[in-house]
């Protein structure tokens, strides 16, 4: 392992010399201006503690190397709220002048963090497939390499500023880089001593050298960012592009249509499609949904507005699932290609539900600045389930890349949604009634967003129902059923027990955010 800590090292000189920590040492760049990359790369560091929570730490720390990643996991996964402190200090939220409907798009889909994002899930990606601590460590090792040289620079920034103006900046400052030292909290000579073979060796530097390529691409997007920013060419979060024209006529079958026409499952797929049937009759039954359908004195307004916000990591954050963790890179079959296909038709769907924010005026509800919201999204209490749900779809999607299992996967979360839909539909059709205007996702009217894709004859030909499973395939895909319906089932009895609170109205927007948050 001393050979992977030694390309580390020389990996982190490399990384140390790129432009963006120059331009951070600019005399001629104001001091606030130096950290201007912030927003862009927010939805990765927000991440990072879930990553920290959910994908490094072990379940089961039964050896040396598992108890130091387990130990660093708990250090690092506070620091998000560091920088949502310094994002407040920094004075970001009256620079952008963002309310809670922009500061989602730009969360979950705005243009400019769609690199980070999708290196967010690539990390998840890494972390899931790789359980090894030997090569989980040249994972986390390259990651606090590539930190320190940048807390580093920003720490020179941060400490400027705190002359100028008497505030401790910790994120950017020396208070962080105190604990981003550039290795895993010390321990990393219990690792460099570790014995490992030359295939896990050449995995270990592949891991690594990842880490730093990707570091490099986002160093420059940060420098360019800051660049536009200050010249007022920044791309704004602007919600006019959740208003892309609609498709007239997707040409791709939905996943329900495709049902309807195929011929009965596989003997081997039956007992998961009763095990389906089963979890949905079960979902549809829940108090949840009856307090959705039960006849009061509330507008249907006021009733979507009490649970919507709960829903955002699991409806924005969809978008990313389907894109990244479910989809192939280079679909190499038609079976792949299929997936493909009918993911195609779920990333489109959050543009459907920002226009929906915006019709229930939930920002002028919740009154919440960018900070606000992200601290609502990234460390709220409230959210935590959802994002740990989130996590779980991720592992599966990951860690079982046949289509015919991912397949199953995207069949249990479509179906997972149906009694959801069924009951915000009969409420957005009331809404639509009581205000004339239109909530198109939560009505269920998803086709409207869906692309028009090129033929392909052979990836709709796939019938997933008609292939045979073998036994431990059975098994998965059992399990991702009855984890998808477990965890939404958790979502609805949060649901019901925080719309009966009223939580969005009851107590005032910034507690509603910073209050609730866990560390």
């Amino acid at each position: 392992m001393k050979q992977i800590t030694e390309l580390i090292e020389h990996r982190k000189r490399e990384v140390a010399l790129h432009p963006l920590y120059a331009w951070m040492r600019n005399d001629c760049v104001g001091l606030p201006d130096r950290l201007a990359f912030a927003p862009v790369f927010v939805n990765f560091i927000m991440g990072f503690r879930d990553l920290n929570r959910w994908f490094l730490r072990y379940a089961d720390a039964n050896d040396p190397y598992r108890q130091a990643i387990n130990a660093h996991t708990q250090e690092d996964e506070g620091h998000s709220k560091f920088f949502l402190e310094d994002w407040a200090k920094l004075g970001l939220d009256r620079r952008l002048g963002w309310g809670a409907g922009e500061t989602l798009w730009w969360y979950y889909a705005a243009g400019p963090t769609e690199l980070f994002r999708s290196y967010g899930m690539e990390l998840m990606e890494m972390s899931t497939l790789h359980s090894d601590p030997l090569l989980r460590f040249a994972l986390m090792e390259s990651i606090e390499a590539c930190g320190h040289v940048f807390f580093g620079v920003t720490c020179g920034v941060a400490e400027a500023l705190e002359k100028q103006t008497g505030t401790e900046y910790r994120y950017f400052g020396r208070f962080h880089l105190m604990r981003e030292t550039g290795h895993l909290l010390g321990a990393g000579h219990i690792f460099e001593e570790a014995e490992i073979d030359p295939a896990r060796e050449a995995l270990a530097s592949a891991l690594a050298n990842r880490i730093f390529d990707m570091f490099l691409v986002e160093n420059d997007r940060l420098l360019a960012y800051a660049e536009e920013f200050l010249a007022g060419k920044r791309a704004p979060a602007s919600l006019r592009e959740a208003a892309a024209p609609d498709s007239s006529s997707p040409e791709v079958p939905s996943l329900a249509q495709r049902k309807r026409l195929e011929p009965p499952p596989h003997p081997s797929q039956q007992g998961l499609e009763e095990a389906l049937a089963q979890r949905k009759i079960q979902a549809d039954e829940h108090p949840f949904f009856a307090w959705m359908r039960a006849p009061d004195r509330h507008p249907a307004k006021v009733k979507l507005q009490r649970f919507i916000p709960l829903w955002v990591p699991d409806i924005m954050g969809y978008r990313d699932l389907t894109a990244y963790a479910l989809a192939y890179r280079h679909p190499a079959n038609p079976r792949e290609r299929a997936i493909n296909r009918w993911l195609a038709q779920l990333q489109t769907h959050h543009r459907l539900f920002i226009r929906d924010w915006a019709a229930l005026e939930m920002d002028a509800l919740l009154s919440w600045t960018a900070s606000d919201t992200l601290t609502f999204l990234g460390l709220s209490r409230h959210t935590d389930l959802q994002r740990k749900s989130m996590a779980s779809f991720v592992k599966l999607a990951y860690g079982h890349p046949k289509p015919a299992l991912r397949f199953w996967l995207l069949e249990a979360l479509e179906a997972s949604g149906e009694a959801f839909f069924k009951n915000t539909r009969a409420l957005a059709l009331r809404f639509e009634t009581e205000s004339s205007k239109r909530l198109d996702y939560l009505a269920d009217r998803h086709p409207l967003s869906h692309p028009t894709l090129e033929r392909d004859d052979a990836a709709d030909a796939v019938a997933f129902r008609q292939l045979p499973l073998n036994e431990a395939e059975q098994r998965i895909a059992l399990e991702m059923i009855h984890t998808v319906f477990d965890c939404l089932e958790a979502q609805y009895t949060q649901s019901l027990e925080l719309a009966g609170i009223d939580l969005f109205n009851a107590i005032p927007p910034v507690t509603a955010a910073v209050g609730s948050c866990g560390t």
